[in-house]
């Protein structure tokens, strides 16, 4: 089945003459879509903006929508360190175009148009945690830690809080992390040098998902949900987290894990 074939309604353009220049950067897309199109950018300046740069992807990959959102969640799992800033956006406008227009044609339900904007934010954090965990191995910085420890995020996980942790976010979601640590892994004596190269690893990752740049941001990241966030660092060891919890958490950060899901890095560990 076409994509056409599918919808079920179509916007009205506000601005038409918004939409038509919509129809304009998709000229040899199906016929069938037209209304689609026009309706999406007549109403919205940010789909039109996204129609102007992947008009041309969009055309080749619209009518297997399902096929497109997998290879977009597949290439962002195989960005390579240097593609991150780039990738990652291209990812996201992509996606955004996509899954707007799946939603607004009806060729989607609710639940698969938040689960795959929750699924590409998934990986982009995962993505982030895995290469610049790697990079920290490479200079030497997680002591005992071998590029086959770079697999496993070297016992790194970022737990989904709020609507990323119920597969629930919508097209302006902010992400709610909190990223943790097996000390475990480490020796003790080895802790703080580890510590520092993990929260270093946080830091950059936030700074790639929320820098607004050429391209946009990816997602804007909060920290701000991890124990005691006024005066802890932006990863802590799972046993820190732990002592919190059971000795001076409050209701409503334990009621916050209702939620919660170990979505990247280490994900075994997190669990």
């Amino acid at each position: 089945m076409t994509f056409a074939s599918r919808m079920t309604r179509a916007p009205r353009a506000f601005e038409p003459d918004r939409g038509a220049d919509g129809l304009a950067h998709v000229q040899g897309i199906d016929a069938g879509l037209h209304d689609l199109i026009h309706g999406a950018a007549g109403c919205s300046p940010f789909l039109l903006g996204l129609l102007g740069v992947e008009g041309a992807w969009l055309t080749e990959n619209i009518d297997t929508p399902e096929a497109a959102r997998d290879a977009i969640l597949a290439e962002v799992a195989q960005l390579p360190r240097a593609d991150l800033e780039q990738g990652l956006r291209t990812a996201k406008r992509r996606m955004a175009l996509l899954v707007a227009l799946a939603d607004l044609g009806g060729v989607w339900p609710l639940e698969t148009v938040t689960r795959a904007i929750t699924d590409l934010a998934d990986g982009a954090v995962d993505i982030c945690i895995r290469r610049l965990v790697a990079a920290e191995i490479t200079r030497g910085k997680l002591p005992a830690m071998t590029e086959d420890d770079a697999q496993s995020a070297a016992g790194m996980v970022a737990l989904s809080m709020g609507k990323q942790g119920a597969y629930e976010l919508n097209y302006s979601s902010d992400i709610d992390l909190i990223c943790l640590f097996d000390e475990t892994r480490f020796d003790p004596d080895d802790y703080h040098e580890a510590r520092a190269a993990f929260i270093r690893v946080t830091r950059k990752m936030t700074a790639i998902l929320s820098d607004l740049g050429a391209g946009g941001y990816v997602f804007r990241t909060d920290l701000r949900l991890r124990p005691d966030a006024s005066v802890t660092p932006v990863c802590l060891s799972m046993e820190t987290a732990e002592r919190y919890y059971e000795s001076v958490g409050r209701t409503w950060e334990r009621a916050a894990y209702i939620k919660a899901r170990a979505s990247a890095g280490d994900i075994t560990a997190g669990e």
